[in-house]
Protein backbone atom coordinates (compact mmCIF):
# COMPACT_ATOMS: atom_id res chain seq x y z
CA UNK A 1 0.00 0.00 0.00
CA UNK A 2 1.25 3.40 -0.84
CA UNK A 3 1.31 6.40 1.43
CA UNK A 4 -1.15 7.91 -0.76
CA UNK A 5 -3.31 4.85 -0.44
CA UNK A 6 -2.85 5.20 2.90
CA UNK A 7 -4.15 8.11 3.19
CA UNK A 8 -7.07 8.09 1.54
CA UNK A 9 -7.76 4.86 3.67
CA UNK A 10 -8.09 6.77 6.49
CA UNK A 11 -9.94 10.06 4.91
CA UNK A 12 -12.07 7.62 3.16
CA UNK A 13 -12.91 3.65 3.75
CA UNK A 14 -12.32 4.14 7.56
CA UNK A 15 -15.57 5.90 7.32
CA UNK A 16 -17.50 2.08 6.53
CA UNK A 17 -16.10 0.77 10.06
CA UNK A 18 -17.23 1.42 13.49
CA UNK A 19 -14.99 2.40 16.29
CA UNK A 20 -15.47 -0.95 17.58
CA UNK A 21 -14.12 -2.96 14.73
CA UNK A 22 -10.58 -0.87 14.98
CA UNK A 23 -7.91 -3.48 15.13
CA UNK A 24 -4.95 -4.06 13.13
CA UNK A 25 -7.10 -6.25 10.83
CA UNK A 26 -9.13 -3.49 9.48
CA UNK A 27 -5.85 -1.68 8.40
CA UNK A 28 -5.36 -3.46 5.62
CA UNK A 29 -1.39 -3.12 5.75
CA UNK A 30 -1.01 0.10 7.76
CA UNK A 31 0.78 -0.47 11.00
CA UNK A 32 0.93 1.21 13.82
CA UNK A 33 4.07 2.75 12.81
CA UNK A 34 2.81 4.20 9.88
CA UNK A 35 -0.31 5.91 12.07
CA UNK A 36 2.35 7.85 14.06
CA UNK A 37 3.96 8.79 11.57
CA UNK A 38 0.69 9.98 9.50
CA UNK A 39 -0.38 11.82 12.95
CA UNK A 40 2.43 14.25 11.87
CA UNK A 41 0.88 14.84 8.81
CA UNK A 42 -0.35 18.80 8.23
CA UNK A 43 -3.62 18.27 6.96
CA UNK A 44 -5.38 18.04 10.14
CA UNK A 45 -8.43 15.57 9.77
CA UNK A 46 -5.86 12.84 8.43
CA UNK A 47 -3.36 13.14 11.69
CA UNK A 48 -6.74 13.56 13.85
CA UNK A 49 -7.84 10.04 12.48
CA UNK A 50 -4.25 8.01 12.28
CA UNK A 51 -3.81 9.43 16.34
CA UNK A 52 -7.72 7.80 16.85
CA UNK A 53 -7.22 4.82 15.41
CA UNK A 54 -3.99 4.41 17.26
CA UNK A 55 -4.85 5.56 20.13
CA UNK A 56 -8.07 3.13 20.21
CA UNK A 57 -6.02 -0.37 19.00
CA UNK A 58 -3.26 0.09 21.47
CA UNK A 59 -5.91 1.16 24.24
CA UNK A 60 -7.25 -2.07 23.19
CA UNK A 61 -4.70 -4.32 23.41
CA UNK A 62 -1.97 -2.26 25.41
CA UNK A 63 1.08 -5.05 24.69
CA UNK A 64 1.23 -3.84 20.87
CA UNK A 65 2.68 -0.36 22.61
CA UNK A 66 5.88 -2.07 22.79
CA UNK A 67 6.79 -2.18 19.15
CA UNK A 68 6.21 1.44 18.66
CA UNK A 69 6.83 3.18 22.10
CA UNK A 70 10.11 4.92 21.24
CA UNK A 71 8.33 6.19 18.19
CA UNK A 72 5.64 7.70 20.21
CA UNK A 73 7.72 8.98 22.80
CA UNK A 74 9.52 10.68 20.32
CA UNK A 75 6.75 11.96 18.21
CA UNK A 76 5.19 13.82 21.43
CA UNK A 77 8.10 16.62 20.86
CA UNK A 78 6.79 16.72 17.16
CA UNK A 79 3.19 16.66 17.51
CA UNK A 80 1.62 20.15 17.54
CA UNK A 81 -2.20 19.09 16.64
CA UNK A 82 -4.49 19.91 19.41
CA UNK A 83 -7.19 16.79 18.37
CA UNK A 84 -3.97 13.95 17.56
CA UNK A 85 -2.91 15.57 21.03
CA UNK A 86 -6.04 14.39 23.22
CA UNK A 87 -4.97 10.86 21.86
CA UNK A 88 -1.43 10.83 22.71
CA UNK A 89 -2.46 12.19 26.20
CA UNK A 90 -4.97 9.24 26.31
CA UNK A 91 -2.07 6.70 26.06
CA UNK A 92 0.11 8.78 28.57
CA UNK A 93 -2.66 8.84 31.20
CA UNK A 94 -2.56 4.41 30.51
CA UNK A 95 1.29 4.68 30.47
CA UNK A 96 1.58 6.48 34.19
CA UNK A 97 -1.30 4.95 35.70
CA UNK A 98 -1.61 2.25 38.27
CA UNK A 99 -3.19 0.05 35.09
CA UNK A 100 -0.02 -0.11 33.67
CA UNK A 101 1.47 -2.76 34.44
CA UNK A 102 3.47 -3.95 31.37
CA UNK A 103 5.70 -1.20 30.74
CA UNK A 104 8.13 1.04 33.03
CA UNK A 105 8.98 4.21 32.35
CA UNK A 106 12.65 5.78 32.75
CA UNK A 107 13.04 8.72 34.78
CA UNK A 108 14.29 10.70 31.83
CA UNK A 109 11.19 9.49 29.84
CA UNK A 110 8.57 10.54 32.75
CA UNK A 111 10.49 14.14 33.11
CA UNK A 112 9.81 14.93 29.65
CA UNK A 113 6.23 13.64 29.45
CA UNK A 114 6.14 15.85 32.90
CA UNK A 115 7.43 18.62 30.68
CA UNK A 116 5.27 18.25 27.57
CA UNK A 117 2.03 17.71 30.21
CA UNK A 118 2.87 21.09 31.39
CA UNK A 119 3.71 22.53 28.58
CA UNK A 120 0.26 21.55 27.12
CA UNK A 121 -1.89 23.05 30.10
CA UNK A 122 -0.07 26.52 30.19
CA UNK A 123 -0.55 27.03 26.58
CA UNK A 124 -3.48 29.77 26.03
CA UNK A 125 -5.15 27.10 23.12
CA UNK A 126 -5.01 23.99 24.92
CA UNK A 127 -8.27 22.70 24.61
CA UNK A 128 -10.09 21.36 27.86
CA UNK A 129 -9.85 17.68 26.91
CA UNK A 130 -5.80 18.08 26.50
CA UNK A 131 -6.04 20.00 29.83
CA UNK A 132 -7.65 17.65 31.81
CA UNK A 133 -5.66 15.12 30.55
CA UNK A 134 -2.63 16.66 31.29
CA UNK A 135 -3.67 17.10 35.15
CA UNK A 136 -4.44 13.56 35.36
CA UNK A 137 -0.88 12.46 34.39
CA UNK A 138 0.43 14.84 36.63
CA UNK A 139 -1.36 13.63 39.19
CA UNK A 140 -0.35 9.88 38.35
CA UNK A 141 3.48 11.21 38.77
CA UNK A 142 3.32 13.31 41.41
CA UNK A 143 3.97 10.78 44.07
CA UNK A 144 7.25 9.37 42.13
CA UNK A 145 8.06 13.03 41.77
CA UNK A 146 7.27 14.87 44.89
CA UNK A 147 7.88 18.53 42.81
CA UNK A 148 5.48 17.74 40.47
CA UNK A 149 2.34 18.25 43.44
CA UNK A 150 3.32 21.91 44.54
CA UNK A 151 3.66 22.64 40.83
CA UNK A 152 0.41 20.86 40.16
CA UNK A 153 -1.39 22.97 42.52
CA UNK A 154 -0.76 26.13 41.64
CA UNK A 155 -1.96 25.18 38.18
CA UNK A 156 -5.13 24.06 39.45
CA UNK A 157 -5.77 27.22 41.56
CA UNK A 158 -4.88 29.27 38.62
CA UNK A 159 -7.41 27.11 36.30
CA UNK A 160 -10.42 26.85 38.92
CA UNK A 161 -9.97 31.37 38.78
CA UNK A 162 -9.35 31.45 35.49
CA UNK A 163 -10.95 28.09 33.11
CA UNK A 164 -13.76 27.12 35.46
CA UNK A 165 -15.25 25.11 33.03
CA UNK A 166 -17.43 22.18 34.89
CA UNK A 167 -15.14 18.88 33.17
CA UNK A 168 -11.94 21.40 34.36
CA UNK A 169 -13.75 21.78 38.11
CA UNK A 170 -14.51 18.87 38.10
CA UNK A 171 -11.36 17.20 37.21
CA UNK A 172 -9.29 19.61 39.10
CA UNK A 173 -11.85 18.40 42.68
CA UNK A 174 -11.28 15.13 41.97
CA UNK A 175 -7.33 15.56 42.79
CA UNK A 176 -7.43 18.18 45.44
CA UNK A 177 -9.49 15.30 47.44
CA UNK A 178 -6.95 12.89 46.66
CA UNK A 179 -3.98 14.57 48.39
CA UNK A 180 -2.01 11.72 49.22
Amino acid sequence: MTYDEKLAFLSVTLRSFEVTDFSLDILQGITLADLLNISLEKDKKIAFRAAWVFETIVLKNTTLLKSVLPQFLDNLKKQKNWSCLRSYTKILLFLTSKKNKEYTLQNEIEEEIIEHSFQWMIEPTCPVAVLVNCLDILNNLRKKHPWVYEELQAQISYFQRTKPSPALLSRTNKIIQQKN
